[in-house]
């Protein structure tokens, strides 16, 4: 997948639980308690694998944590770009709605840490 993140893309290995999608038209996605695997994060967004097919422009609240010792991330982002690894796996780029300065911070902590 192209390159098209403005910062610095950091390699991560957690797990994120998707239950709902939605668009801002109102459109909504319910139920999925669908696992996918989050393989890293910068300061804008979250690029994930998964085995679902998630559509393009819709939201979801993401609660991410980076380590135990830092407070969890909650957040909503937005499907910005897919891409199919292979016929049963996608690749997803993802980009944060509304992360606060703080969060920003505690993510170039984490940066300076690996």
């Amino acid at each position: 997948m192209e390159e098209k993140r403005q910062d610095k893309r950091l390699p991560i290995g957690i797990k994120l639980s998707i239950s709902n999608l939605y668009k801002e038209d109102t459109n909504t996605i319910m139920d999925l308690d669908l696992d996918v695997e989050v393989i890293d994060i910068s300061s804008k967004g979250i690029g994930f694998v998964s085995q679902c097919i998630l559509p393009v422009g819709y939201y979801f609240i993401a609660n991410l944590e980076l380590t135990h010792e830092l407070p969890q991330i909650i957040t909503d982002v937005r499907v910005i770009r897919s891409a199919a690894i292979d016929k049963n796996t996608y690749r997803y780029g993802c980009e944060f709605v509304s992360i606060s300065p703080s969060v920003g911070a505690m993510l170039d902590e984490f940066a300076e840490s690996l």
